[in-house]
């Protein structure tokens, strides 16, 4: 079940257009940390919060909707409200490949993913899945695998 589950986590980045869901204007938030991450491997990342027009120098996008290229899956990194929001808006852009942040972990979100069939990791910080893993998530990554919960 374990290699089953870690291969799931690795698989979700086969793709290459993703939507991070919570970037922010405040330095050092996690939401721009991952974004930042996914642009320098390559992939097209498109940067969403409400209340925002640009991300640094880039567009930012108020809502998924808002994004014209398909995405192949989305990263969520809000409060629970966010959350649900932003899994009402895969189901309705046909988004199948979320992961929610742990701390944005919400039942109902959860449950919405599930019963639309959306593929959803959420228990665990998605950059330990992102190949190579890289400081400081090598070691967050170790210290998860030591303790069972990977």
């Amino acid at each position: 079940m374990e290699n089953k589950m870690k291969n799931e986590k690795k698989d979700f980045w086969s793709d290459k257009n993703y939507a991070v869901v919570g970037v922010s204007d405040k330095k050092g938030k996690f939401g721009n940390t991952v974004l930042k991450e996914l642009q320098k491997r390559g992939y097209k990342v498109f940067p969403v919060n409400q209340n925002l027009n640009l991300f640094e120098d880039q567009m930012c996008y108020n809502s998924l909707s808002e994004i014209s290229d398909p995405l192949d899956g989305a990263i969520i990194i809000t409060g629970p409200e966010g959350a649900k929001k932003a899994i009402r808006e895969c189901i309705n852009l046909g988004v199948k490949k979320v992961w929610l942040y742990p701390s944005s972990k919400c039942e109902e979100a959860i449950n919405l993913a599930k019963e639309n069939d959306i593929d959803l990791i959420y228990k665990v910080c998605p950059l330990l899945f992102l190949e190579p893993v890289k400081f400081p998530h090598s070691l967050h990554r170790w210290i998860v695998k030591v303790f069972g919960k990977l």
